[in-house]
């Protein structure tokens, strides 16, 4: 029996510029500085806002999968999943 080797697709990451770029299709960025952190084995965003926030709540817009987390009243965090589609071909069924 020959055994079939499996091809796997690599996924290149997204620079920064690509990141914000797509991010920003999705939500409105804030005019505040931020920083990016890019989590390549779930495709996830998360642009940080504040400093050492401690998040009290979230609210998720579902239909853009994006979480927006608050600390009291005010927006510390945009969480943006599967940011470059590219999830989907890390896993090929």
């Amino acid at each position: 029996m020959a055994q079939r080797q499996l091809e796997q697709t690599a996924i290149q990451p997204p620079s920064s510029e690509e990141l914000l770029a797509l991010a920003a299709t999705r939500v409105e960025l804030p005019a505040v500085p931020f920083r990016l952190d890019y989590q390549d084995d779930v495709d996830t965003l998360y642009i940080s806002l504040k400093q050492n926030a401690h998040p009290t709540h979230s609210e998720a817009q579902l239909d853009d999968s994006v979480i927006f987390d608050y600390e009291n009243d005010t927006l510390v965090g945009i969480e943006i999943l599967d940011i470059s589609g590219q999830l989907k071909y890390a896993n090929p069924s």
